[in-house]
């Protein structure tokens, strides 16, 4: 599929217009790899631009991209000796190996029959080249797409409408999950720190744009494409590009969604085990309840396993906990202090802005609320040194991922929240950026948000 820089509702013409950053990474990939077209190439208007078995490389950079082709790129182009059902296989032995949460979520006999699967799974070659393409941008691409292919597969089989039904859609959706990324400007998925409003716009379309290139693929089709444009929605209507709720989101979407979340967390380090206990549980009515409680007993098994590692990591900082947990604290009270106001502010507004606020608060309320079940939600910095400094290093651990998981669900919010502002009418929208800027204070938990 070949899609312009514009997302959402398109023609034909418009699908089959080459994206240049999707080009750009064959163009590289064919530097190290053999890359040619398995048909002729030709536009719409029936002119030849690159004959069948030619090698696809910078020669036909311009020529492709100054041109509306009659098939989309992607069905026309292979990786030749690229990835196949081998490789991913390993990489996903190795996964279950390495990491008890993947493994315990898994369970083992489910784990077994989808690692067979997956090695007895037959891409077929626009999928293949696709999937090659995307492992070749960076070392832990292939493991990060084995993973989540790997959970969901292996949720969504022991779900009472699962089975082997759905396996084979849910293995090729969480291998093509992230497929998206390769049609978005590289400069933006490597900046780090914060983004702008419209680079996040960007990324937020990349399920959208990942469900336009596989709905017709071979190989591929239209219930892969559905569980991979849902995989960032939320149950609660808080996830991105649509904000969906339930009963609207596929079971396929929402287990891929937790099972993207889940392979983050393994990624991310130790304490993965740790990290998704408190994760999961953050948000209330994130996910379904049947998957959380299977990740839920595989945290405590994975958890216990993770204890001898942990106990030998250096010891957190008793001031630097103290200093987060204040800054934190100061934030969400600032948040509730601004409750009364927004509710009289939007009484008056759109439907859409009410229900936006009404959600935005609703957060803040299940984010505070983690935050004081760590105790840490009074007492000033010395207040919070000298409580901490009379607890267990171990207590330590758990406070700080906790600190971590809500300061991250605050960025989210506010990403979140000011992206689906821009739907809103400009003095609607201009009222929401101020609620953004009023929720700052002074807490210097905020100054690195994206």
């Amino acid at each position: 599929m070949v899609l312009s820089s514009r997302q959402g509702k398109q023609s034909m013409t418009d699908r089959l217009t080459v994206n240049e950053h999707y080009l750009n990474r064959v163009v590289a990939l064919a530097e190290t790899a053999s890359v040619e077209a398995t048909e002729d190439i030709v536009t719409g208007n029936d002119i030849k631009l690159v004959a069948k078995g030619a090698r696809i490389d910078a020669r036909f950079k311009d020529r492709l991209l100054q041109h509306k082709l009659l098939k989309p790129l992607e069905s026309s182009v292979r990786v030749v000796d690229g990835l196949g059902s081998s490789p991913i296989h390993e990489v996903a032995q190795d996964l279950l190996a390495k990491h008890a949460l993947l493994a315990g979520v898994c369970g083992r006999a489910t784990a077994r029959l989808v690692a067979n699967a997956l090695r007895d799974l037959r891409l077929t070659t626009p999928i293949e080249s696709l999937l090659s393409v995307y492992a070749a941008q960076g070392p832990n691409k292939l493991k990060h797409a084995v993973g989540v292919s790997l959970l969901g597969a292996a949720m969504y089989h022991d779900l009472p409408e699962g089975g082997k039904k759905g396996l084979q859609t849910l293995m090729v959706a969480g291998l093509m999950h992230d497929i998206g990324e390769l049609y978005i400007d590289p400069a933006i998925l490597q900046v780090g720190g914060r983004l702008t409003a419209e680079q996040w716009k960007h990324i937020a379309t990349h399920p959208i744009v990942a469900a336009h290139i596989l709905r017709d693929m071979p190989g591929a089709g239209p219930k892969v494409a559905e569980a991979v444009q849902y995989h960032h929605e939320r149950l609660d209507g808080f996830g991105y590009p649509h904000g969906l709720r339930n009963p609207c989101l596929p079971m396929s979407g929402q287990v891929l969604a937790l099972a993207e979340v889940l392979m983050g967390l393994i990624e991310s380090g130790s304490s993965s085990g740790e990290r998704a206990a408190v994760a999961v549980k953050l948000i209330p009515g994130e996910f379904d309840r049947q998957l959380l409680n299977k990740v839920c007993w595989a945290t405590k098994a994975s958890s216990a396993s993770e204890a001898a590692e942990e106990a030998l990591a250096p010891s957190l900082s008793t001031d630097d906990l103290a200093a987060k947990a204040s800054a934190l604290g100061e934030t969400l009270e600032r948040l509730r202090g601004l409750r009364e106001s927004i509710v009289a502010q939007i009484s008056t507004g759109s439907p859409a802005l009410r229900e936006l606020m009404g959600h935005v608060i609703e957060r803040c309320q299940r984010i505070h609320m983690a935050f004081s079940s760590t105790g840490l939600d009074n007492g000033w910095t010395d207040e919070l040194r000298e409580h901490l400094s009379a607890m267990e290093s171990k207590v330590h651990s758990e406070v700080a991922i906790v600190l971590r998981e809500v300061e991250w669900r605050l960025r989210e919010l506010k990403r979140e929240t000011r992206l689906r502002a821009e739907r809103l009418p400009a003095h609607e929208a201009a009222q929401v950026r101020q609620f953004i800027d009023r929720s700052k204070g002074l807490a210097t938990v905020q100054a690195n948000e994206a």
